[in-house]
């Protein structure tokens, strides 16, 4: 198992927006947003503490993304705004858009996903399953384009369930390129230990999970203004896009 100087991270983050309550940061991928297992310095927060301070009550990631997911992180400046900021998001009172690059395209331009939420724990890894006693989650989508074996998809979660996005478009046919886990955990395994290996592209077909976090807007706790946060999509989204065409955030 590789020492955490030899793991392979993206780190060139960009902060969107900074107030006294809270930062807005534009994270890329792979790179986890906690310290998590050999990644005690290289994830979101150890950077940000390192670059621009804790304050005086330390920082706090609000909405968790996946070390694979790129796109808008908030990251409160205290407890209370974290308390504040995730109480909106309990409250389904935050708009989240996502872009996501999937195998095939769906019958349907656009379509609901209402499948529950179970879990599998696979070598020590938690796999969603649909599972009708599971939680209960939603996920709306709408395609934007096709492209030859793919097509990009705006996707709206309605619920914040671990993983949701990724599983319920597992759960319709189409699951996103780059997806080790969904499919195919034998090689998310082998990721785990051994990194990136070519060999895995004809099955992946990307190095990295091709989802994005792409706009957040909420009514900001403090002030009460409606404020919206938009990140581009990745550029290493292009080649499996027409990039004729434009796609507006």
């Amino acid at each position: 198992m590789r020492a955490e100087e030899d793991l392979y991270v993206e780190t060139d983050y960009k902060i969107l927006y900074e107030d006294e309550f809270f930062l807005v940061v534009d994270k890329p991928a792979p790179l986890p947003v906690h310290p998590v297992g050999r990644f005690k310095e290289k994830n979101l927060l150890s950077l940000l503490i390192r670059d621009v301070g804790s304050g005086s009550e330390g920082l706090r990631i609000v909405n968790r993304l996946d070390s694979e997911t790129s796109g808008i992180v908030l990251v409160a400046k205290s407890a209370l705004a974290a308390g504040k900021l995730g109480i909106l998001f309990e409250n389904r009172q935050v708009t989240k858009e996502y872009h996501a690059i999937v195998f095939g395209a769906p019958k349907a331009q656009e379509g609901t996903i209402s499948e529950s939420l179970g879990l599998d724990i696979q070598s020590g890894h938690n796999i969603r399953t649909s599972d009708p006693h599971g939680e209960k989650a939603q996920t709306d989508y709408q395609v934007l384009s096709n492209a030859g074996e793919y097509s990009l998809l705006k996707v709206m979660p309605r619920t914040g369930r671990t993983h949701q996005i990724r599983a319920h478009l597992s759960f319709l046919g189409h699951p996103i390129v780059g997806d080790k886990i969904y499919i195919d955990p034998r090689i998310f395994e082998r990721y785990i230990h051994e990194g990136w290996l070519e060999e895995m592209r004809p099955i992946v077909k990307a190095e990295r999970l091709l989802l994005h976090a792409s706009r957040l807007q909420f009514r900001h706790p403090w002030t009460e203004e409606l404020v919206k946060f938009t990140s581009a999509i990745p550029r290493c989204f292009d080649s499996f896009l027409n990039t004729e065409q434009q796609f507006i955030i």
